[in-house]
């Protein structure tokens, strides 16, 4: 379905399709019969398309993400700067390539189908030995009342870090939006739902074949009003439909919280070869 439009004093034919979703819609920006530009425009989208060794490309086209009930509950406690219930719990009493265990038990345990968050979504500061080396941090999966799970220690530029001395201080603060930016995929056919915790049948390493979750690359212009979220899967086996993908706060699979769950506009299968592009795009507007 296409819309003529008129812009500017060339009378430019500016025809408006869509593509799949009535939130949705593509402008070519047209001179006579040569497409000058083509604009995507709508709320949260995410584009796919399958580049293949011999330089052919299939595009999946464009769907919607949807921001699921946890992922809410994430970004309310992001905004606001919530303090976890108890407490920080510094200093540590003991610290793990994973973990690190807080002094008493400061928290509420994290059960993300009460739901119940906990500490999962926030960040973890450590400084490692002294004040010359660079401090660590940890993306919190979930928590005991005293035992914090991390995805691994991180440096500043997304290296891996080294495990803090086990009785540091730490600060325990918000994550922020550049941080739901690891990209996990499913192969399974179930609808995404906004009541969804974890991604099903989550791709993982190893048998992923390159398709298991990874961090994206966050962008993000100044003054406009989205970010992306790409992410370019290098695929090294087979895989049969690939159905969703979902976005998360840490890098440990088969665990949430999930907070942006998509169907792909169309199953991606994909051999030995191939890269997988992803590119989710975030609008927030008042």
């Amino acid at each position: 379905m296409t819309h003529p439009l008129e812009i500017g004093p060339d009378a430019v034919t500016a025809p408006v399709e869509r593509v799949g979703s009535s939130d949705i819609a593509t402008i070519s920006i047209m001179r006579g019969r040569k497409t000058e530009q083509t604009i995507r425009v709508g709320t949260n989208i995410v584009h796919a398309f399958i580049t293949h060794p011999d330089g052919t490309i299939t595009d999946l086209g464009l769907s919607e993400n949807l921001l699921t009930n946890i992922g809410r509950d994430v970004f309310h406690q992001w905004i606001g700067g919530a303090i976890p219930a108890g407490g920080a719990g510094s200093p540590a009493t003991a610290t793990s390539a994973t973990s690190f265990t807080a002094t008493s038990t400061p928290w509420t345990a994290s059960n993300l189908a009460t739901p119940q968050l906990g500490l999962s979504g926030f960040r973890a500061y450590f400084p490692v030995t002294n004040i010359t080396t660079a401090p660590v941090y940890g993306n919190i999966v979930s928590n005991t009342t005293s035992v914090a799970t991390i995805d691994q220690w991180w440096t500043a530029t997304d290296g891996t870090g080294t495990t803090p001395a086990s009785t540091n201080a730490f600060i325990i603060g918000a994550g922020g939006i550049s941080s739901v930016r690891f990209m996990a995929l499913t192969t399974d056919s179930g609808a995404a739902s906004a009541s969804n915790t974890a991604l099903t049948s989550e791709i993982l390493v190893g048998a992923g074949n390159g398709a298991h979750r990874q961090l994206a690359t966050y962008a993000h212009t100044m003054g406009a009003a989205t970010s992306t979220l790409q992410k370019a899967f290098t695929i090294t086996g087979s895989l049969t439909a690939i159905h969703r993908m979902g976005l998360f706060c840490h890098n440990t699979a088969n665990t949430g919280p999930l907070v942006f769950e998509t169907v792909l506009n169309a199953d991606a299968t994909v051999v030995s070869g191939d890269t997988l592009t992803v590119t989710d795009t975030i609008t927030v507007s008042g």
